[in-house]
Parts: C-alpha cells; sequence; structure tokens
C-alpha cells in the first residue's frame, strides 16, 4: 500500500558511512599496533627473578613474557625438571647459568631464540679424531621453512642438538654410527641413513606433517583441545581440503559431503544462490535453522542462507581460511549457550608465524560454467503452437470457452457451425492466434558464464611477533545472462607480545560486494511465448502488454535489480599471563554490515499488469558490540590435568532500516530519483536486542585415559518477558581413552587409538523477534488526523526453546592409524518450540508466538578415513561418511491439535506422533482414468436429491489422476488425505578419494543421498491449469501427448481441471552426485634454488561433473524455497526445502589456476 511521499523531490539520499572512514580507521590500527610492537622490542634489561622449586616450563613461559627472547625445546627433554633460583638485577645470561645449572639440560642463545637441549657429554681430542660431522638443514615438507629447535639425536643414545633460526645442525658422530633421527612437535620422525655420501654435503632434509590424527588440534568455544583429548563429537576439515575447494564454492558450500550429519542444500549455479546448511536435522519450527557461525571467535550474526549482499559469509574469502571446526553435539556446543541449539561452526583464518621470512602467495584461477538443465528446455515456436491446439481443443471439448481459450480458436465460427455433433478437431484458429515468431528463449538468455579469482597475501613473523595479510578478487557470472557477483576483500591477522606477560592480537577483515540478480529471468524465459518476435518493427521490445502476463526476457534483462554489500570487522584481544598456569583474555569486536538495494522496472514488466515503470531503493545497516573477558586456569597435578575456564560475554546488536520508491516516472534513464515520480513512498525501521552470559568449563583428564568435561552458561536475552530472559544451559561429558590402558597393549599395533565418549546437556534457542514479548503499535489515518493502532499481539510469558541432547560416540584409529573415524549416535529432544499459532478471534488478532510442544531429533553418524597406500612418495586415501536422521514431533500442547503448513495448501501436518516432512495429501492409484464411463460408475449419488455428485472434480474427464477414495464414502475429501512420503532424506553423506605423488595432488568428493521424497512443483501447477504462456518440453510428456503412460495428466487450461497433491507429484530424489574434481602439480623445488620464487603451483578443477538420479526436474537437491513469506512457502522449514520449483539450473564449473610462493 503506498503512502504519503516523505520524500524530497530533489532526491533520495540513502545515509552510508564513507568508504574513507574505514580506510582511515584500518590505517590508524595497523599504524598502532606496529608502533606497539616496535616499543615492546626494546626490553631486553636486567632484572630480578625467584623462583622457588617451580617446574621449568613456568621459568620459560615467564622469560619469554620478559624478555625478547623466545625458547625452543623438545617436551620430552623438560619433564619433571624444577629449578630454584633467586637472583638480584641479573641479566639473562646470569639467570639462564643459573637456572639450567644443575639439570639435565642446556642451553644455546641463537640470536633472538634460546635452544634448550639435553646435555651431552664432551668428546676428548682423541675421540673427536675418531668422529665424523654430519651438517643438515631441516625444513617442513609442505612450507619449505626452516624447523627451529628440532632434535636431531643418534638413535640408542643421548647424543644429539637443535637445529638453529635456520634451520641447520652440525653433530659429530662416531665413525660407526649408523643413523639419525631427526624428530620435531607436529611433525613425523624421520630417520637419516648414514651413509659415506651423507658427511660429504650439507643434508636438506624434509619433514612431513604429523601423519596422528589424534595429535590434531580442534579448535572449540573458548579454547583449543587436542582429538585425543576431545569429549565432544567434533568434525575438522584442514588447510588441505578447503584449498581444494572448486572455483566459486562459498564457506557454505564446500562443506557439501564433507562432514556427517551435516546436510548441505545449494539451491542453483546462480552467483546469488542460497545455501542451506542444516547439523543434525532442524532444531525449530519458526525462524532461523542456520548454525551459529563464529569467525575467529566473533560470532557472525547474518545467520542466514540467502545467497544476496545481507549474507556476510559469501563474503568470507576461502583462500584466507586456515580450518573449519564443525561442533555437532551438546558438549562441544553449550558453552555458546542460546546461540548454539543449530550446532556451531568455528572458522579459523590464517596466521604468520614466529621467525617466519615473509612469504608472498599470488592465486590466479579462471573458470568456465556451462549450464545443466537435466535436460528440460522451453518449448520452440513449433512445439508451442501443437501444445495451444492440443489442450485447447480438449478443453472446449470439456468444459467450452473460456478466457484463455478465446486468445486463440474464433468463437463466432464455433457458433455458426449449428450443430450439437461437434468435436475439437472442428475448431478454428483465430487469424491472429499465433505471430510469426521464432525465438530460442533458452538459448538466448542463457550462457557459458565464466568465474575470475585473484588473491594475495603476505605472513609472517619475527622473533615477538606474527601476521597474515591478504587480499582477493572474485568474479562470477551467472549461467543466466545478466546475473553477476563481484566481492573485494581484505583482511589483517596481527599478534605480538607487549611487556613481560601481555599478548596483543588484532583481527580486522573488509569486503565489498556487488550483485546483479537475475534469478527471475528464467521463469520469463519460460512464460514469454516462441512465435511472439523480441522486438516491434520500429526496433523497439515487444512489451504485449495487451494480451497476458507475461514479460519480454530481453525487459528483464535490461530490468535493475542490484545489490551491494559492505562489511567490516574490527577484533582485538589483550592476553595476560598472570601466573604460571593462569590467564586472562579480554576481546572486542565491533562488526559493521550495509546492504542496499535497487530495483528499477521498466514499462511492460509483467505486461499489462505494470503499466507504468517503477523504482524501489533499500538500505539497510547492522551494527554488532561483543565484550567477551575470560579467565583460564592449567595445571597438573601429577596425573591430573585440569583446564577450568570462567567467564562474561555482552553482545549488543542494532539494525536500521530504510527503504523508499516511486512509480511512473517521466523516463527511463535519466529521471529516475524518486522524487521524478508520479507517486511515492517510504519507510524506516529500527530494532535491536541484547545479549548477557555468564560462562564456565572445567576440563580434567586422569592418566592421559579418563577424561570429564562439564559446561555450564546462562544467558540473558532482552527478546524475552522480564519474567522469562534469563535461561541456564548446563552440560557433561565423559570420555575413555581405552587404548592407553595396560590390557591394550599388546594390541597396540592393532587398535593404537579408541575412545568410547558420552555426553548430556541443555542448549536453548531464542528463534522470535526482537519485541516479540510486548504488543506493538503501529501508525493509523483516522478522519483524516494521524493515530495508533495494535499491530500485533505479545507474549509476555513465552519461554526458550530448549534442546536437551544424549550423545554416544566410539573415536578410532586402527592398524596403525590407517583406519581412522568415529560411529555415534545422537537423540536430540527440542522443547517449547515456538510457533505462530492462531488465537480466539475475540481477541481482534489473528495469531501469537507460542510455545506449541516437543520435537525430536535422532541419528546415526558414521566417519572414516583410511589409507589404501601410505609411503613416503605415494599416497592413497579414502574417505565415506554416511549419517541418519529422524525428526518426530513428540507433543503438542493439547489446544493445537495439528500444524498444517503451508496455511492454504497444507502439503504438511504435524500431528503427535508423525514426522517432521511428511507429505499430506492424496493416494494416487498408479494409473489416469482411461474412460468418461469409468468416472460416471465411481460417482456417489446423493441421499437428498437422489442425483450423482463428483467424484472430485466437475470436470472429470479420462487423463485425470484416479485417486484412491479411503474413506468409502464414493468421493475424494480432505478426510482421504494420507501420508505420502517423506522429504527428509533416509540417510545421506559423501565420500572422498585424494591421491599424491611425488609432486601431484588429487581429490575427488562425492555426495548422496537416499530416500527423499520431493515435490516437483511445476508438475503439479501446471497440472491444475496451464494460461496462454510458453512451458517446459517436459509438458509434451503428458496424457494429452502420450496416452495413459505419461508423466504429467490431462493439461487443460486454468478452471477446467481439478487437482490436488498427490504421491503422483512426489518423486524419488534419490542420487549420486560428483561434487568436484581436483588436480594440483607443483614444480620441482630445485628448479628455483637461488631465487626468490619458492615454488609455483598449478591447478584444475572441475565442479558438478555428473548426477545419477531419477528425478525429473532441474535437481534432486536444489530449487528448494528460501522466502518465507510467499504464498508457495511460507514454512520455509518444514515445506520449502522439500519442494522443486524449478526456478534455476544447475550447472557445471571447469577452471584452471596458478599460484607462486615468493620468499
Amino acid at each position: 500500500m503506498k503512502k504519503n511521499s516523505l520524500i524530497p523531490k530533489t532526491g533520495f539520499r540513502l545515509f552510508c558511512p564513507h568508504p574513507k572512514v574505514f580506510v582511515k580507521l584500518f590505517a590508524l590500527i595497523v599504524f598502532m599496533t606496529f608502533y606497539i610492537h616496535s616499543y615492546g622490542l626494546g626490553q631486553n634489561k636486567k632484572m630480578d627473578v625467584h623462583f622457588n622449586n617451580v617446574s621449568i616450563d613456568y621459568v620459560i613461559e615467564y622469560l619469554e613474557a620478559a624478555t625478547d627472547y623466545t625458547f625452543v625445546y623438545n617436551d620430552t627433554d623438560k619433564e619433571g625438571v624444577k629449578v630454584s633460583v633467586s637472583l638480584k638485577d641479573a641479566d639473562i645470561i646470569t639467570i639462564l647459568d643459573a637456572v639450567f645449572k644443575d639439570t639435565p639440560l642446556a642451553y644455546q642463545i641463537k640470536e633472538e631464540r634460546i635452544v634448550v637441549l639435553r646435555r651431552k657429554n664432551i668428546p676428548t681430542k682423541t675421540e673427536q679424531e675418531k668422529q665424523l660431522v654430519v651438517k643438515g638443514r631441516v625444513i617442513s615438507e609442505k612450507e619449505k621453512e626452516p624447523i627451529i629447535g628440532a632434535t636431531v639425536v643418534l638413535e640408542g643414545t643421548t647424543l644429539g642438538v637443535a637445529t638453529d633460526m635456520d634451520g641447520n645442525f652440525s653433530l659429530n658422530v662416531p665413525k660407526e654410527a649408523k643413523t639419525l633421527a631427526i624428530s620435531s612437535i607436529g611433525y613425523a620422525r624421520f630417520q637419516l641413513i648414514l651413509t659415506p655420501e651423507v658427511f660429504e654435503k650439507m643434508n636438506v632434509i624434509q619433514l612431513k606433517d604429523s601423519v596422528s590424527f589424534v595429535d590434531e588440534v580442534v579448535i572449540v568455544g573458548y579454547g583449543t583441545t587436542k582429538v585425543k583429548d576431545a569429549t565432544g563429537a567434533v568434525s575438522r576439515l584442514g588447510e588441505k581440503e578447503i584449498a581444494m575447494s572448486p572455483a566459486g564454492a562459498s564457506i557454505q558450500s564446500m562443506l557439501q559431503g564433507r562432514a556427517p550429519g551435516v546436510n548441505v542444500m545449494i539451491q542453483s549455479a546462480s552467483p546469488t544462490s542460497p545455501v542451506n546448511v542444516v547439523i543434525r536435522g532442524v532444531s525449530t519450527l519458526t525462524g532461523n535453522t542456520q548454525p551459529l557461525w563464529v569467525i575467529d571467535g566473533v560470532p557472525d550474526y547474518s545467520q542466514s542462507s540467502t545467497g544476496d549482499v545481507t549474507n556476510a559469509l559469501f563474503n568470507l574469502n576461502l583462500s584466507d581460511v586456515e580450518s573449519i571446526d564443525i561442533l555437532k553435539d551438546v558438549s562441544a556446543t553449550a558453552i555458546y549457550g542460546s546461540r548454539a541449539a543449530n550446532g556451531v561452526i568455528i572458522v579459523t583464518t590464517k596466521r604468520g608465524k614466529q621467525g617466519m621470512q615473509p612469504t608472498v602467495e599470488l592465486s590466479l584461477r579462471s573458470g568456465i560454467q556451462t549450464i545443466n538443465s537435466n535436460k528440460l528446455d522451453a518449448l520452440n515456436a513449433s512445439e508451442y503452437k501443437r501444445f495451444v491446439e492440443t489442450v485447447g481443443r480438449q478443453s472446449i471439448e470439456i468444459a467450452g470457452f473460456d478466457y484463455n481459450t478465446r486468445f486463440f480458436f474464433d468463437e463466432t465460427k464455433f457458433n455458426q457451425l449449428n450443430t450439437s455433433q461437434w468435436d475439437g478437431s472442428m475448431l478454428q484458429l483465430r487469424s491472429d492466434a499465433f505471430m510469426d515468431g521464432d525465438t530460442d528463449w533458452w538459448d538466448e538468455m542463457t550462457q557459458n558464464a565464466t568465474t575470475t579469482q585473484c588473491d594475495i597475501s603476505v605472513r609472517g613473523g619475527t622473533a615477538n611477533t606474527n601476521y597474515f595479510i591478504s587480499f582477493g578478487y572474485n568474479d562470477q557470472k551467472g549461467v543466466v545472462k545478466g546475473g553477476r557477483s563481484k566481492l573485494y576483500t581484505g583482511r589483517l591477522n596481527l599478534e605480538t607480545l607487549i611487556g613481560k606477560q601481555l599478548k596483543l592480537g588484532v583481527n580486522l577483515s573488509g569486503s565489498s560486494r556487488k550483485t546483479n540478480n537475475k534469478d527471475n529471468l528464467i521463469d520469463n524465459i519460460i512464460r514469454f511465448r516462441p512465435d511472439f518476435p523480441a522486438y516491434n518493427e520500429d526496433g523497439s521490445l515487444n512489451l504485449v502488454t495487451t494480451s497476458t502476463v507475461i514479460e519480454n526476457p530481453h525487459l528483464t534483462l535490461a530490468n535493475r535489480n542490484d545489490g551491494r554489500g559492505l562489511t567490516f570487522s574490527s577484533s582485538a584481544f589483550l592476553e595476560w599471563t598472570i601466573l604460571d598456569g593462569l590467564k586472562f583474555k579480554s576481546t572486542g569486536t565491533v562488526n559493521y554490515t550495509n546492504s542496499k538495494t535497487d530495483m528499477f522496472s521498466k514499462k511492460g514488466t509483467r505486461g499489462y499488469s505494470i503499466a507504468y515503470n517503477t523504482r524501489s531503493l533499500g538500505n539497510s545497516e547492522y551494527n554488532t558490540y561483543v565484550w567477551d573477558n575470560t579467565l583460564t586456569w592449567m595445571k597438573d597435578f601429577g596425573k591430573h590435568n585440569l583446564v577450568a575456564v570462567v567467564g562474561q560475554s555482552i553482545e549488543k546488536y542494532k539494525s536500521n532500516y530504510l527503504s523508499g520508491g516511486a512509480d511512473d516516472f517521466p523516463d527511463e534513464e535519466v529521471l529516475i530519483n524518486l522524487g521524478s515520480g508520479a507517486d511515492s513512498w517510504s519507510d524506516s525501521d529500527e530494532a535491536g536486542n541484547t545479549l548477557v552470559s555468564a560462562i564456565a568449563r572445567i576440563n580434567y583428564k586422569y592418566n592421559n585415559r579418563y577424561l570429564a568435561t562439564f559446561t555450564f552458561r546462562t544467558d540473558g536475552s532482552s527478546k524475552f518477558g522480564p519474567d522469562k530472559r534469563w535461561g541456564y544451559f548446563p552440560s557433561g561429558a565423559l570420555a575413555w581413552v581405552i587404548s592407553e590402558e595396560e590390557f591394550m597393549a599388546p594390541l597396540k599395533t592393532y587398535i593404537p587409538y579408541l575412545k568410547l565418549r558420552a555426553s548430556i546437556g541443555k542448549i536453548g534457542s531464542q528463534n522470535l523477534g526482537n519485541y516479540d514479548y510486548i504488543s506493538l503499535m503501529g501508525s493509523a489515518t483516522y478522519d483524516g488526523e494521524p493515530g495508533t493502532k495494535p499491530t500485533s499481539l505479545g507474549n509476555p510469558v513465552l519461554q526458550w526453546e530448549e534442546t536437551t541432547s544424549i550423545d554416544v560416540g566410539l573415536d578410532f584409529g586402527l592398524f596403525s592409524e590407517r583406519l581412522r573415524g568415529t560411529i555415534g549416535y545422537y537423540n536430540k529432544q527440542i522443547n517449547n518450540l515456538i510457533y505462530n499459532g492462531s488465537v480466539p478471534a475475540n481477541s481482534s488478532y489473528t495469531t501469537v508466538n507460542q510455545n506449541v510442544g516437543t520435537i525430536a531429533n535422532t541419528g546415526w553418524e558414521v566417519d572414516m578415513r583410511g589409507d589404501v597406500i601410505r609411503t613416503d612418495k605415494l599416497n592413497f586415501e579414502i574417505g565415506f561418511n554416511i549419517a541418519t536422521n529422524t525428526g518426530k514431533v513428540k507433543k503438542l500442547d493439547g489446544v493445537v491439535k495439528e500444524l498444517k503448513m503451508p496455511y492454504y495448501y497444507e502439503y504438511v501436518r504435524l500431528v503427535e506422533g508423525g514426522h517432521i516432512g511428511d507429505w499430506y495429501g492424496y493416494k494416487y492409484a498408479g494409473r489416469l482414468f482411461r474412460t468418461q464411463e469409468e468416472i460416471i460408475a465411481l460417482r456417489p449419488t446423493s441421499a437428498t436429491t437422489g442425483a450423482q455428485e463428483n467424484y472430485f472434480g466437475s470436470y472429470d474427464s479420462p487423463g485425470d489422476m484416479y485417486l484412491i477414495d479411503q474413506d468409502g464414502d464414493g468421493k475424494i475429501t480432505a478426510k482421504d488425505k494420507v501420508k505420502l512420503g517423506n522429504f527428509n532424506p533416509k540417510f545421506f553423506g559423501g565420500f572422498n578419494l585424494s591421491l599424491s605423488w611425488k609432486n601431484l595432488y588429487a581429490t575427488a568428493v562425492f555426495t548422496y543421498s537416499y530416500g527423499a521424497k520431493r515435490m516437483w512443483y511445476y508438475q503439479y501447477e501446471k497440472t491444475s491449469g496451464v494460461g496462454t504462456y510458453n512451458m517446459y518440453n517436459s509438458i509434451l510428456d503428458s496424457y494429452n501427448f502420450k496416452g495413459s503412460d505419461a508423466l504429467f495428466p490431462r493439461l487443460a487450461y486454468a478452471g477446467t481441471v481439478a487437482n490436488a497433491l498427490s504421491d503422483l507429484y512426489i518423486h524419488d530424489a534419490s542420487f549420486l552426485r560428483m561434487n568436484s574434481l581436483n588436480l594440483n602439480y607443483r614444480l620441482p623445488q630445485n628448479w628455483f634454488t637461488g631465487t626468490f620464487v619458492n615454488n609455483i603451483e598449478f591447478s584444475f578443477s572441475a565442479s558438478n561433473l555428473f548426477t545419477i538420479t531419477q528425478y525429473p526436474g532441474f535437481d534432486p537437491q536444489g530449487n528448494f524455497g528460501s522466502n518465507p513469506t510467499s504464498a508457495t512457502a511460507n514454512d520455509v522449514i518444514t515445506v520449502a526445502q522439500g519442494v522443486d520449483y524449478s526456478t534455476y539450473p544447475s550447472a557445471r564449473t571447469y577452471s584452471i589456476g596458478i599460484k607462486f610462493t615468493f620468499k
């Protein structure tokens, strides 16, 4: 409804902070950070130290904080070493001499590093004459960086050294020595056989990353842990998996098939395609079903599946990401409280490393997309004419002339037949029924689209600082012409030591994204008749403004539908090491997101329905402020290990929205400012909420085999009424590392790792609006005077949705960890479900948010990886995961007996004991009606009048669906509706293959799903009645053309056919898809010796190469509904995911790339 204009006629300028403000702020923070860092470098001075029987670990940590030095050591060398030293006004040399005196340790100072190593006996001169010298340099195989402090030991002795700042070492060994063992934390142990050639050269030794997956570090809320010590269900993707993502992938889409229990649905190949991520089933009936995304410790509040500029996740550059950790069970997620009901995904971006020389990476990638519509296409001109004549003649035979058939058939000549013995073949077409155009609109408006990606980054570090700086550019066009997304990103991650015991970290990121959304062009391609010429004789566009509600695709292409998004995130933390094992960390975050939309529709848009042009502008701003403070205490008591965290968090969210529009502009090129429209309108909105939280967690480990985690969080949310604002969310988990038991020692080779874990806990959800607990008022006009009126009914007793979860899992590594994985079972029960239910009519309202019942999700998850071949040069790995999820309605509140969704169409019904996703409709008898006599025989006789009643519809005819009368009353009514299947898969997952041989690395990723039943909405819609516009070629597979064995029943013009949802339109959407194929080849390292080039890597990737399915629509998983307010999808969570709207095709993508690394 239009409102009185509040917009000045001179124009309408939407507020947006100038980008220069962000540039200056960015530069200021960078400058201050580097200034503080340089100030901290000159701290090497005399000091007082007092150590009384403390661990050498504490001494090292204290001296690192108090000086510019960094210690390098092997953990096993310093176990059990205690120190007692008291000195005043002593320099570092005096302190070190006193610390290491009377201990089995010695030290060496290498520039800004202090290398700690085991003492070794100094040989006599005679012994030295009998020894040989081994020299070498130890580097990482992956990054080719020197490994500082690697231990080099002569096997069977304590004779050894540690590598220096450049990874170099020199060691005198006896002439009879056989083998050196080189090791370092995080790397696989390497044995160097001492042949005569070894003593004659500088040996370059490359250490592989550690192959023990139990030592991998995973990120959990407010901390880290090793896989071996984790008590929750966590899936992890490392830098290698992320780097092999196909071109155009987002942080959401690249998860597809990678982790068990994570169901990722990509709507289409559009550059603005929504991506839906669901972890362990939906946990709500309204609101957001997406997991909480935490980026470098900061929650992302967009939490959206949309693909437009409002989704900040689309703006995250995958090239910046180092790891992704998916937290699934309550033990892992409870620390995030009310935001974690749908699971948590933690994204960690790249960092530099202390002592790492500056490394520059330049990556270039270019690709092409080809359309894949599963053989669906628009009818050409001859096919369309055949369709119109066939369907039109049959429709007139059944129901006579109507609005649609009068466009094509001559009713005057029909009336002149003057006989009742006629059939459709006697009808004559109008002379103007068809035009002389013959345009292949599908070919005209689709294309092979290009993708371009460029990323550059610099990272490195000094003794006290590490940094990572990156910039990225991504340009993706759509296979439908005009669609495009252009993204620019920038990031700075920096950490530095300040003072004696302080560390400062700064994370800055920003992005700018511009989109041109042409997703609706497919609809117009299909609707616009192929016999209509694209242009009139005078060269103007053929708008067809008087005949039908269609739109020339060239006009859709010319119309404006632009979006522009700007995001800026700044986060800084200060970490203070108070005592040995006691740290305080304070983190402050400010996130800003601005999104603009600009839509301009020219005259002729949607035919005669819009006889004027119109423009609308929108500007949204979102600000998030977060302040976290945590205190962490770590302590070892013999065999006992304890890590405790307490903290508090304050989050404030604020949004502003301003929109305006106008229509009927004098022209469509220049005078299109809103003030130039004949009629204009404007609107604005402002909202916000606050969340205050307290957290506590204790991790306990005894003897490296018995683990316990206890977590508690309480949240106070402004979204609830004063008496319901606080939620309390406890959890507990226990784990037993069975493989550490003594009775498992004989099986260590076969079962090196076996852990049983279990957890139970409760988390909450605040899936509701900012002010749903109070009744709201809006403006109104009474007798021309301003006033107010009630707009919504509040519910002050609305409670938190609460999820109680039980999880049991078995983690294992078998056969020297060549086979590793996890098997788990979960049971999630969600109570106090919030739903917009009906209220009594005498309240003057129709609905209100209320707690209506309980649902439960149960399922199994299996994730396995196996090394089929594992040698120094050749590795072949297979990964496989599978998951099930069953959602069931456990209880409704007694007042609400059932929930039907969507409200008007009622595709899905939720009842106690029923399953989430059950289709609800009529059972198809498996065939179409064959004869009119058969239909007449089924019609019941009215007990009142004795007249025959309809079996289903008044125009029931041969070719219509034969629906089963379930209750035996002789006619099809709502009482005959039954369950037709479920749109959730019975099981789903993925598998991947990876092969590495020398410098070649290849991966292939597959996804699959079995048992989902999807509704092909296009088939249902067209069977309900066709119009005068064009259609997909699949309608030729209908009764009208193929008889009773066709895919479609009888097609007829709207109003002459009865239709309803039945299992005829519910199709098996099982599929197997090859998601991606990636090949990487790195040129030999020795090609670049003596140059600033470290390596060059070539890559090729292909995505969506093939899909094996019997599903007839565009895609067995895509084209789901994403608009919660649309008439056909007003329950996105429970309905739209199961409906295929055929709005945009999928595509295959092929790309090549090259990456340069400079040092």
